[in-house]
């Protein structure tokens, strides 16, 4: 009698899956104060390579680029840090503050639109800046609304925070169309 191959399909699938997956918890760093509490952290080669994926995502859709925006940056900085730190995973913070509300007091001029992506994850291998750019700007390009997003021609000007707390990271990614 012939045994079924599906058992062995999936152990070496499964094997396959654990080798791959990097040891994540051992390389966490936790940052702390001189007080001794642990406060959030940039990774800023991922936010440069999340900047650079998205604009390649959108060359491919033959698409204009989007402009690096220092405000827009300050401003996912601080949605990552404050999801982090408040313990929460939304676009509307818990004071009830959506993106608009936060992007647009921080403009001198008008904008026309806002937009945003959220991502988090816990126990990934930060320093591998490459690869955690890619699975995040993946994730966001496999999921519709996020991809509407990065994707949107109207858009014109791009920032991104990406943030670490122990095993926890966010990363925020918020779009203006300028007037």
């Amino acid at each position: 009698m012939l045994r079924s191959p599906k058992p062995a399909v999936a152990l070496a699938l499964l094997l396959t899956l654990l080798l791959g997956l990097p040891p994540a918890w051992a390389q966490l760093r936790v940052r702390q104060n001189p007080r001794g509490k642990a406060h959030p952290f940039y990774l800023k080669e991922v936010e440069r390579r999340i900047y650079q994926l998205t604009n390649e995502a959108r060359r491919k859709s033959h698409l204009s680029p989007l402009d690096k925006d220092d405000t827009l940056v300050a401003t996912a900085r601080t949605h990552s840090n404050d999801m982090l730190t408040r313990d929460f995973f939304n676009h509307v913070n818990p004071d009830g503050k959506a993106p608009q509300d936060r992007i647009v007091p921080a403009y001198s001029r008008t904008l026309a639109r806002t937009g945003e992506n959220i991502w988090g994850g816990h126990g990934y291998d930060y320093s591998d800046s490459k690869l955690l750019a890619r699975v995040i700007v993946d994730s966001w390009m496999t999921s519709p609304g996020h991809r509407a997003n990065l994707l949107n021609p109207n858009y014109t000007h791009l920032g991104v925070g990406v943030s670490v707390l122990g095993k926890e990271i966010r990363a925020t990614q918020n779009f203006v169309q300028r007037q």
